[in-house]
């Protein structure tokens, strides 16, 4: 019961994370929903905790791939080449 702010608050941050994600929001939402509901049977904290933090790493690989996709956009368009003379 005491993890419940924390487990929605990650998934809420998901969800924003998810609008600038390459794939799609939608994409994200059906992902999100289905890795939420197979751990819902979790019941010990240590098993919700471990989850949590499964679930943050993967908001950090999320914002790095929309990183790399962002910089990978601006080089194509000539932004990331040296000034020539």
């Amino acid at each position: 019961e005491r993890m419940r702010p924390v487990v929605r608050d990650l998934y809420k941050q998901i969800l924003v994370v998810g609008r600038a994600y390459p794939a799609g929001l939608d994409a994200v939402r059906d992902r999100a929903k289905r890795e939420f509901r197979e751990r819902a049977d979790l019941r010990t904290e240590a098993d919700i905790r471990k989850a949590v933090g499964y679930g943050r790493y993967m908001l950090r690989e999320m914002r790095a791939l929309i990183q790399l996709k962002k910089y990978r956009t601006l080089k194509a368009k000539g932004y990331g080449a040296p000034a020539q003379r």
